[in-house]
């Protein structure tokens, strides 16, 4: 076996390593957000609409709804633009909110008190 064999078995091997790597690369690449986020995301926007009209309430319940989940606000915010940076799963985590408060709209039906 000559040196130009010894190659062609090397790239006969590497090339299909190489695409197994990229692909698990590929893998982990892919963002998927707990459902706690989505909760979390939702109860944050909820609070912004029911307060639209006062900024500081906006802001003080944002911060006892982040509070809550235990996350602090540059810990939410490095998780929003990590999910920003994934298109497709942005858009099926605006599904996932969507239908969140979809469904609290409808166990709220005809709740006039919360302001939704």
């Amino acid at each position: 076996m000559g040196i130009g064999d010894t190659i062609k078995s090397g790239m006969a091997w590497g090339i299909p390593l190489a695409l197994i790597l990229a692909l698990a690369g590929c893998k982990e690449a892919r963002y998927v957000p707990e459902s706690k986020f989505v909760d979390l995301y939702v109860e944050l926007k909820l609070a912004t609409v029911v307060f639209a009209t006062d900024r500081d309430k906006v802001n003080e319940t944002r911060r006892a709804i982040l509070e809550q989940h235990g996350m602090k606000p540059s810990d939410f915010h490095d998780q929003y633009v990590r999910l920003m940076a994934h298109p497709e799963t942005w858009r099926k985590f605006q599904e996932q909110v969507i239908r969140k408060v979809d469904e609290y709209q409808v166990s709220r039906k005809g709740d006039t008190a919360n302001g939704i």
